[in-house]
């Protein structure tokens, strides 16, 4: 294809040969910042804003601008096709004005150090649709372009004083970048907001102001993208923290590097201090200290050291001080976790509950670490299939040679009330087309679709569905809508209208609010209680008689300072024991949602007050949570492995499982002697904030109550292996008389080595 560039510049050439038709332009107009650091060229000839570094190198070329006006099938797409005038403001300013189909575009252009500052102005247009912006832009030369938001620490404070209120710290965005990388250099475009879906190899999506403007930055430099968004939203002192390893997880202990670079954003130079602390699971710390200079609008580049464990998992923060002044700070996480060959393939209980969308570091990299994962399954992939688009992330092939399984979840516009056979045979086609091993119907219709009933359900989708398979001779399993916690009568409901005679599986996903994943509240149960885990998963296994069980998403939610969700602690705590308790129920899989923190449609960015941003096994960084290190903890001791029944300790508030592996039993054990409520420290509450939960740090013990217990061992057993939801070795309990003394409390811990007596009823207490 030939470029919008190359072709104005044959229109350019074409009129310097004299041709009588061609238009006359004005004069190049060039901006320059004093320190020789970056201009712009206006060439009001291709309509082009060319951006130069400071060695007058050409990196990028801003072009057309696309604004949009009304909406649904009203909306209209306009660009400008040129530009009209160019005017020179100062010697490092020019504002130009585009020739627009509608209203008047005008961009105000800025030269600084090292950064240049724009801003578009969209008037005269009814109904402008701000959020419709985009700005084409040419890269030249060989360049990768990464998106990158600018996402920012910050402390838990009192928003209306400020105060510490000592929360953990959380992650914001402020504003995100298109990052462009040279073998010598590194150009950034930040705009306010954007969704990274809607820009292309063409355009930047970019959503403007209300009353009709955009601002953009570019920053120059060999320097971090979070450096640059740093520089381009006028902050201070900015540091960034990574190491080179994948996830930040290695698969030995030993010595590992982690990074810093320290941005100053200021025109002046700057003296800096930075301390770093790691904590283990336990609260122990190594600590450093760092001192460098930072020129203006430069950046400073050291690294320290932190020891790991043979399994272990260290939380890291560096903060840069200003003399006595903390300026800014960043976190990360490194863990081991080591390889690991899983026994069970086709049989796993262990898979992704989305699109297995991230491709960070590389594709390579995410589907290696979900098989690190033991995850066997994909819930939701699918191939292009006529108009549809293939799902995000890796293509069928790659997940073949990768050995997953997958299957598909979709649904697209439901045939309520008309006739179903060109949306089943579709369907059908796509899930058959795919090689889907599932497909499940639908996602939630409990909530999505609360006006049409479980009888519509059945007649006007499931039963065209099971037409078109016969049809087609399709062999893959149906299942359920993924239901949006257990809705009993929903499900009763459904099995009333006929609905078991056309699914192969029950599939739903099981809510949990701040209980522990043990909890089974009294009925009747409250809007609240009835986002439990266990209660709902024995309702659920009752009613799916013959029927297979899926979890299809499950999760651990660790939106921070909030007192519906777990925190850093409890989140591992209830990972391992809701695997194992469908392990105990007779689920056939359970697919978590999601891998990473954040969400598809805004990938790698932060919002403390949505959930939806909250419920990976890595943090946004992608930094393994402690939830990571207990899914492995769970598909690892629970490889190959049946379950035996609830332990019977002699007394109720103790609490444990026991599965049978070829290796011999595992026992999981814990306390509720604390009770199955969590986050109910009235302390940490705010009766003006209902919502907020001033959450502990991940290395706090959250469970006062310790209770020893003697337990039996076979009789040859001279020793126990104590293992916590990480696990991590954490004792070595030497047996005397074919029993052993194990303190347990509200965090279940493995236990190798035991003969344990089991309940005769098979039921928990």
């Amino acid at each position: 294809m030939i470029s919008r560039r190359v072709v104005l510049g044959g229109a350019v050439a074409a009129a310097a040969a004299g041709s009588a038709t061609s238009p006359a332009y004005a004069a190049d107009v060039q901006i320059t910042d004093t320190g020789n650091t970056i201009t712009l060229v206006a060439a009001p000839a291709t309509g082009e804003v060319r951006v130069l570094d400071g060695g007058g190198v050409q990196r990028l070329a801003l072009t057309t601008f696309e604004y949009a006006h009304g909406s649904g099938e009203a909306k209209v797409t306009r660009r400008t096709t040129g530009i009209m005038s160019v005017e020179s403001l100062t010697p490092q300013q020019f504002k130009i004005t585009y020739t627009a189909p509608v209203g008047q575009v005008v961009g105000v252009f800025t030269v600084g150090l090292r950064k240049a500052r724009i801003r578009w102005d969209v008037t005269g247009v009814t109904d402008l649709r701000t959020d419709s912006f985009r700005v084409a832009r040419i890269v030249t030369g060989t360049a990768t372009e990464h998106f990158d938001p600018v996402v920012l620490w910050n402390r838990d404070r009192d928003p209306d004083t400020g105060a510490l209120r000592g929360g953990v710290p959380y992650e914001t965005t402020n504003g995100v970048c298109y990052s462009y990388t040279w073998a010598d250099n590194r150009a950034v475009i930040r705009f306010p907001q954007s969704t990274v879906a809607f820009s292309n190899n063409g355009y930047l999506h970019a959503i403007g102001d209300d009353s009709g403007f955009l601002e953009s930055t570019v920053v120059l430099g060999p320097i971090r993208p979070h450096s640059a968004g740093v520089i381009a939203r006028d902050g201070d002192l900015g540091i960034d923290l990574w190491t080179t390893q994948p996830f930040g997880l290695w698969n030995t202990g030993g010595a590992r590097t982690v990074n810093f670079e320290v941005v100053n954003a200021a025109l002046s130079t700057r003296t800096v201090r930075v301390d770093w602390v790691a904590r283990d699971w336990n609260g122990g710390s190594a600590s450093g200290t760092a001192s460098g200079s930072i020129g203006p609008r430069a950046v400073w580049n050291a690294n320290f050291s932190v020891t790991l464990g043979a399994r272990d998992i260290r939380f890291v923060e560096a903060v840069v001080y200003e003399g006595s002044t903390e300026a800014a700070f960043a976190r990360t996480t490194l863990s081991v976790l080591s390889a690991y060959t899983y026994g069970d393939t086709e049989q796993s209980m262990f898979g992704m509950g989305n699109f297995a969308y991230l491709q960070e570091p590389s594709g390579a990299d995410v589907l290696g670490l979900m098989k690190l994962l033991g995850m066997q399954w994909i819930r939701t992939a699918y191939r292009q299939y006529n108009t549809l688009p293939a799902s995000p992330g890796p293509t069928m092939d790659a997940l073949d040679q990768a050995g997953f399984l997958h299957n598909m979840q979709l649904a697209g516009t439901l045939p309520w009330g008309v006739d179903g056979a060109a949306w089943a045979d579709d369907m059908v086609g796509r899930a058959t087309y795919s090689g889907a091993r599932y497909y499940e119907c639908a996602n939630e219709l409990n909530l999505t679709a609360s006006d049409k009933t479980p009888a519509q359900y059945v007649n006007d989708v499931l039963e065209p569905l099971r037409t078109a398979m016969t049809a087609k001779g399709a062999t893959f399993q149906v299942m359920t809508c993924g239901l949006a916690g257990y809705p009993e009568q929903w499900v009763q409901d459904f099995g009333a209208a006929g609905g078991w005679d056309h699914v192969d599986v029950l599939a739903y996903h099981p809510g949990r609010g701040n209980y522990t994943a043990d909890y089974e509240p009294a009925e009747p149960w409250t809007n609240e209680t009835r986002w439990n885990f266990l209660g709902t998963l024995k309702k659920a296994t009752t009613a799916k008689g013959t029927k297979e069980l899926w979890l299809t998403e499950a999760y651990a939610g660790t939106q921070p300072n909030r007192w519906w969700t777990d925190t850093y602690r409890n989140a591992p705590e209830n990972v391992l024991l809701q695997l194992a308790l469908a392990k105990a129920y007779g689920v056939r899989c359970v697919t978590w949602y999601t891998l990473n923190d954040s969400i598809q449609q805004q990938p790698m960015e932060a919002d403390p007050d949505s959930v939806e941003y909250h419920h990976g096994l890595l943090h946004r960084d992608l930094g393994a949570k402690p939830s990571l290190l207990a899914f492995a903890t769970a598909a690892r001791w629970l490889d190959r492995s049946t379950f035996a029944g609830w332990a019977e300790l002699g007394d109720p508030e103790l609490l444990g499982l026991v599965f049978t592996t070829p290796t011999g039993k595992v026992n999981l054990l814990w306390s509720r002697k604390d009770g199955y409520i969590l986050n109910n420290d009235t302390g940490r509450r705010l009766s003006a904030s209902p919502a907020y939960y001033r959450s502990p740090e991940p290395w706090e013990d959250l469970w006062p109550t310790k209770t020893n217990v003697t337990v039996p061992t076979p009789a040859a057993t001279t020793s126990v292996r104590e293992l916590n939801c990480l696990g991590m070795d954490v004792a070595t309990h030497q047996a005397s008389n074919a029993q052993v003394t194990v303190t347990l409390d509200g965090a279940p811990r493995i236990f190798i080595g035991l003969a344990l007596p089991l309940k005769t009823t098979g039921g928990t207490p």
